[in-house]
């Protein structure tokens, strides 16, 4: 009955071996070689131990018995590179030569056993409760197998000190349980030789060695730099990757991680991230990659460390459908980086430029227009200075209602004051009898005067056809065409009521009889301050917009400074003429 068990105990280990080495040699895309090799020994292994316990022939029990020696002699060979490899210990290639040979020349004197006197001198099967035990007698070349296991122990103890002193790069628990696996399977097999084959410890011994391997396998290559990278399918290789698992903690890092920053250089395999509390990497990287709400996401950040300048993206490392931790990656983009900075200085020197470009052509324009004004003005005797001074006006209105918080937008306003300049240009379409006249007009005469406003606006839309921005064009226009509506309809050309009339047209029209009652007409004497705002005021909500007339009575104190100057500046100009 104990038999029984021990070969279902068997049974049980060798099938975990297949079934895990199965899923992990279909789940990966790219396996690494030394994983395949692992693979392919342990199904040779489980098949050869199963093929013994059911053989019921010497005959069949040796040839199985012979295939175990496949693991035996190069299950050793091929852990060693593992493990020198992810210690990053560099063992020299002569080496693995000499033990490449010792284990195949093991391996051929192994074999020999049954068919020489060499290894086995003499060998039989005993069949307990359904299980088959071969019993040997060992020959004089057998030492040869302890002379290699005792040389593949002197190699493995060689990678486990260095493994355990360079825990910069390497898990000291991974180390450690490397060296507990192979203590175990090595101290299974000389116990199994000092008992003398009374007791068939070999197969589970190694059974459970080569289970435990392959979590060890696993464990390590899942966070192991260069078996991440083929994961990370193929990234540039350039690119700094620093690995960390659920818990948090660095798994691996690489050199090139290093360069973007130096503080990674502190911190070992197994250290907390905690450690690095307070750097830059832990501030700038770690904080808004890996500890962000949602870890579904897969944000990115740039940072700028010293001259260089990279992008940093966090992958979830996931292995059979379990998530395991992250891994960040570092993009070197410092050449990217110049490359956008010298096309941003090249874009912002030419916008300088079209702005540049821009504004001598609006300054052109401006002059082209206020000349047209000029000689508009020097037509109607009547109305001196009136374009530049409601310019002005509308500049201090405009001003006054972003101060109040008015819905207008600072842009929109600003074309509204370039636009002042041409609110009477279809005078230049008035005969010069109506516009030079002295005196009341008469009925055709005012119905010929009040046809300025739509002419005004055919002439400012000629004047800037090659003007691109639309919105200049049609404010001009409108304040062109529709600066003598009134509030309360009565007004002309087209009668329009409220807001129904452009506010751009509204506001010119406050500035437009505003210079009109403070200044001297021919007809009529200047109206003191008191008395225009006291017009002004009467005139909300009948001619005036009620809410812009109401905020145009705030900017008394600027107006007045304005006119003010404005007086001294025509008396100094008279007093020049006078001079001349």
């Amino acid at each position: 009955m104990g038999y029984e068990i021990y070969k279902w105990i068997i049974y049980a280990l060798l099938g975990i071996l297949v079934v895990e080495q199965v899923i992990i040699t279909i789940g990966k895309r790219k396996r690494n070689v030394y994983h395949l090799l692992l693979g392919s020994i342990i199904i040779i292994n489980v098949c050869a131990f199963s093929v013994l316990m059911n053989a019921k022939n010497l005959e069949v029990a040796m040839e199985a018995n012979r295939m175990t020696y496949i693991g035996g002699c190069l299950l050793p060979l091929v852990v060693l590179k593992i493990g020198a490899s992810l210690c990053n210990l560099n063992i020299k290639m002569h080496w693995y030569i000499l033990l490449a040979f010792f284990a195949f020349f093991t391996l051929g004197v192994a074999w020999s056993g049954g068919y020489s006197q060499l290894y086995y001198t003499d060998a039989w099967i005993e069949i307990v409760d359904g299980l088959t035990v071969l019993h040997k007698t060992y020959g004089p070349w057998h030492f040869i197998y302890f002379l290699y296991l005792g040389m593949y122990m002197i190699f493995a103890l060689w990678i486990i000190i260095n493994g355990i002193r360079n825990r910069k790069t390497y898990s000291n628990k991974m180390v450690l349980l490397y060296a507990l696996i192979w203590g175990l399977v090595d101290s299974t097999y000389f116990i199994e030789q000092l008992l003398h084959n009374n007791a068939r410890l070999m197969p589970i011994g190694l059974s459970i060695g080569m289970t435990l391997f392959v979590f060890w396998f696993r464990r390590v290559t899942l966070f192991d730099m260069s078996t991440s990278l083929i994961n990370l399918e193929e990234r540039e290789r350039e690119n700094g990757y620093v690995v960390f698992n659920k818990e948090e903690k660095i798994m691996t890092l690489n050199e090139k991680a290093v360069e973007f920053f130096p503080e990674l250089a502190t911190v070992s395999v197994d250290d907390s991230v905690e450690k690095l509390k307070g750097t830059s990497f832990y501030e700038s990287v770690f904080i808004p990659l890996i500890r962000t709400e949602d870890k579904k996401e897969i944000p990115a950040v740039s940072i700028e460390n010293g001259a260089v300048c990279a992008k940093a993206h966090k992958l979830t490392v996931v292995a059979s459908l379990i998530h395991r931790g992250w891994t960040v990656e570092l993009n070197d983009v410092s050449e990217e980086e110049k490359y956008r900075s010298m096309l941003r200085d090249y874009r912002e020197r030419l916008e300088a430029d079209v702005i540049e470009k821009t504004k001598d052509l609006d300054r052109i324009r401006q002059t082209i227009v206020m000349g047209m004004a000029s000689m508009i003005e020097s037509r109607d005797s009547s109305t001196g200075g009136h374009i530049r001074r409601t310019s002005d006006v509308v500049n201090v209105f405009a001003e006054e209602l972003i101060a109040a918080g008015y819905p207008l937008s600072r842009r929109f306003l600003h074309r509204v004051v370039i636009a002042a300049p041409m609110h009477d240009l279809g005078k230049i379409a008035v005969d010069d009898a109506v516009l030079r006249k002295r005196g009341k007009y008469s009925p055709e005469e005012y119905e010929i005067m009040k046809t300025h406003a739509a002419k005004g606006a055919v002439i400012v839309r000629r004047v800037l056809s090659g003007v691109d921005d639309e919105e200049l064009v049609s404010i001009a226009a409108n304040v062109a065409h529709y600066h003598h509506e009134k509030w309360n309809g009565q007004g002309y050309p087209a009668g329009l009521r409220g807001a129904e009339i452009p506010v751009e047209a509204r506001i010119m029209a406050i500035a437009d009889v505003f210079d009109a009652l403070v200044s001297k007409r021919y007809y009529k004497d200047a109206y003191s301050y008191d008395e225009a705002f006291k017009v002004i005021e009467e005139s909300i909500g009948t001619h005036f917009d009620p809410e812009l007339g109401k905020i145009f009575l705030e900017t008394r104190p600027k107006l007045e400074e304005l006119y003010n100057r404005f007086i001294i500046d025509r008396i100094n100009d008279e007093e020049t003429e006078v001079e001349e």
